[in-house]
Parts: C-alpha cells; structure tokens; sequence
C-alpha cells in the first residue's frame, strides 16, 4: 500500500497525483476512469491519467503551468482551483496569468496533493491512449484495483506531498539541460526568486 519513494523507478515506474481528500476512496475502490477538472481543460475522454517516471511528473506540472501562462485565461479558471491562486483578485479578467503567479498557485496544489505509484501489466499498457506529444502521458480506460496503487512516501513510511515527490525529481533532473530545456515552466517554479508562499491560514510553504 506504500512505498518508499526512493524504491521507485523513475525511469520505468507509473504516478498518479490526487488530492488529498480522494485518498480513503482510491484506497478502498481504486482508481476509476472519469473526467476530471484537468481532463476537462482539454476535453479529454473518460480516464485514468498516470505519468510514467520523472520526465511524465516532469511534463504535467510544466503542462498545467504553460496552460495557466498561455491558454487559459483568468475568467477561465476552473472554479476548484481558484483557491490556489491568492495573488489574483479579479476572476473575471480576461488577461492571462504571469509565470510567478502560475507557478505559486501550482505549488500550493502541489502541496494538497499526494502521488501513487501505480502498477500496470501489459494488458492494460496496451489499451492506453499515449500522449500527442510524449511517451510519458498515459491515459487509462479501464479501473485500477486498489492491490495496484501505493502512496509514495519517505523512508519514515510519512506520505510525500505531491510537491514533496516533484521537488525529488527537481533535485535529481536540475543539471540536466535537455529536461531544463523541455520543461522549463516545472524548473522556474523551484528556482523562481520568491520561494515561501503564503496560504490562507497565514502558513508558508517553505522549500524542504
């Protein structure tokens, strides 16, 4: 049901990022296919969305990210995600989000959020729709059984934040420049100058 993330293969190994408050759900049903709030953002089908390895968690953050910079205006938000952009006041402009603010905002539903790794045999491997653009985005349309999810967490058996398990991959991709180049937007958000951002409650996400 768990595994310690630095047993995982982030070269061959599959990842789901949820929010916290689905996990006692996924942990009693599995994964079932549905269309999400980020499927909705690009019309996708019914699904089960895994990233394979580093370069798939590293290309989803940088997606959303580009998507919130580039393609979605602020009037377009999706109405669950509002809660994390604090820096944005006006939810009806049609202007779209600076990189700073894209970025901040996905740290703090990184931060809400938690990864399983999920195991998958060939059959269902070979019912998946892959990514336009990369090997690493795989949408499933078939359930995951719960015997197949883990949480990833530390060596202590702590669950890993979603953020806590992209920060890893950061630390283990940041000298490359073929992944700095690709994902640029998923680098700026660790290296961006104003790294403690503020919540609601007055807490700050300080980098660990």
């Amino acid at each position: 049901m768990t595994i310690d993330i630095k047993d995982c293969d982030f070269n061959n190994d599959y990842f789901h990022f949820t929010n916290r408050t689905n996990v006692d759900s996924i942990l009693n049903n599995g994964l079932i296919p549905s269309i999400g709030t980020a499927s909705q953002l690009v019309n996708d089908r019914e699904n089960v969305s895994v990233s394979k390895g580093g370069k798939g968690i590293m290309g989803i953050i940088n997606s959303f990210i580009y998507e919130f910079t580039n393609e979605i205006k602020i009037s377009e938000i999706p109405e669950e995600y509002k809660k994390y952009f604090l820096e944005l006041s006006d939810f009806n402009s049609d202007d779209l989000m600076n990189k700073d603010v894209a970025c901040k905002g996905m740290i703090r539903k990184l931060k809400d959020e938690i990864y399983f790794r999920v195991r998958l045999n060939e059959e269902q491997l070979g019912e998946a729709k892959i990514g336009a653009f990369t090997e690493y985005d795989v949408n499933l349309p078939m359930k995951i059984d719960k015997s197949n999810l883990d949480v990833v967490t530390d060596s202590d058996n702590k669950v890993l934040s979603a953020y806590d398990v992209a920060k890893y991959v950061y630390e283990k991709a940041k000298d490359k420049e073929v992944f700095r180049r690709r994902h640029d937007c998923f680098f700026h958000m660790f290296e961006m100058k104003e790294q403690n951002i503020t919540t609601k409650g007055g807490n700050d996400f300080a980098e660990r």
